[in-house]
């Protein structure tokens, strides 16, 4: 490689600017840096550099596939897409997005807004050893380690450090949420299904319907309850009672009624139980409700996470102090320890004392001389 250097208006040398030189691999979307060795392919007399052979080999194949028309990015991994190959898609807001892998799917599913807002971009920021962890919702509450709120149950967030990343509760509540959905849809049409003409129990028995009931709303209630009956326990435990008691146990006693019902409807008064030998169970009320507070709770968590990136933006419009200005406060700042020593110096009490008595024995022999 030659070594140019510029006439008198620039004596640095740049011997190293075609080493930094880089450029986007077509296929995988990643950076490949030029002159390390790296494949390269020629197509209309433009020079494309890929991160290895194999993407090489796929341009080389089909180049017009992995044209700008024809490729998008990934908006959670930042890697480029051909369209048309199979791969994973999401509709979200009228717009379709396209990922490289079911992974990236997934995690854009959990929480779209924070791939969408490019929060993912940023830089993380991890939170130093020692910070604190309290309440939005009741600041009192200070401690050293993230949980609950011991008085209304939301999750704890970090004083003073800003942590980048998807907010587990809120992929945590995601999960939670869907699962609670696809069980509690057939619940509802199996118990609502007769009101509106369904003869779903009928064709069923009713005996089999309500083990068909048990066996999905379980897994609601056992599984995807558990942040409820936990902060509902915790609120027990503190004598914080709050929204979690109340539904830990109204959850909590319609799905054990409907168990004791379905395993031993004999254990019942005769005025409960039906004709055909049931006992009436309140399983869709256990799961809908929960499906319902997920619901909530997800709305909850993604209005606050874009309130905080709105607060983080303005806070990044505002305007940072010249090198100067900060070089003068660190100057003055022993001047000011200096300046305040001496001034509690000269207050201090027992300073004061013995001047006072030190005057007092001094006058009086100055007036008698």
């Amino acid at each position: 490689m030659n070594v140019h250097t510029h006439s008198s208006s620039c004596d640095h040398d740049h011997s190293n600017d075609d080493d930094n030189e880089t450029s986007i691999d077509p296929v995988c979307g990643m950076t490949v840096k030029h002159n390390i060795g790296k494949p390269t392919f020629e197509h209309k007399g433009e020079t494309y550099h890929f991160c290895n052979p194999k993407c090489r080999d796929k341009f080389e194949a089909d180049p017009e596939a992995y044209s700008a028309e024809n490729t998008v990015t990934d908006p959670v991994c930042g890697m480029t897409v051909t369209l048309g190959k199979g791969k994973p898609t999401l509709d979200h807001e009228g717009e379709s997005y396209h990922f490289c892998s079911s992974n990236c799917h997934g995690k854009f599913e959990a929480d779209p807004y924070y791939y969408i807002s490019g929060a993912n971009k940023r830089k993380k920021v991890v939170a130093v050893k020692g910070v604190k962890y309290t309440c939005p919702m009741d600041p009192e509450i200070i401690t050293d380690e993230p949980g609950d709120c011991p008085i209304c149950g939301m999750a704890l967030e970090p004083m003073g450090a800003i942590v980048e990343g998807p907010n587990p509760e809120l992929v945590d509540f995601t999960k939670r949420f869907w699962v609670s959905i696809v069980l509690s849809v057939p619940l509802l049409i199996i118990t609502m299904g007769p009101l509106i003409g369904l003869p779903i129990r009928e064709m069923i028995g009713e005996k089999l319907t309500v083990w068909i009931e048990l066996l999905l709303a379980t897994p609601v209630v056992l599984w995807a309850a558990q942040p409820i009956f936990k902060r509902g326990w915790s609120s027990v435990k503190t004598w914080n009672l709050n929204m979690w008691t109340l539904l830990m146990l109204g959850v909590g006693a319609a799905y054990g009624f409907s168990v004791v019902a379905t395993l031993v409807p004999g254990s019942f008064p005769p005025a409960f139980v039906t004709p055909e030998g049931t006992v009436p169970v309140y399983f869709e009320a256990a799961a809908v409700i929960i499906a319902l507070v997920f619901l909530g709770q997800i709305m909850e968590l993604k209005a606050r996470e874009r309130t905080g990136s709105a607060i983080r933006a303005l806070l990044d419009l505002a305007p940072k102090p010249p090198a100067a200005s900060m070089k003068m406060a660190a100057n003055m700042t022993p001047r000011w320890k200096t300046f305040s020593k001496a001034i509690k110096s000269a207050f201090d009490p027992v300073k004061v004392r013995q001047s006072t008595e030190l005057c007092l024995r001094v006058i009086p022999r100055w007036m008698k001389a």
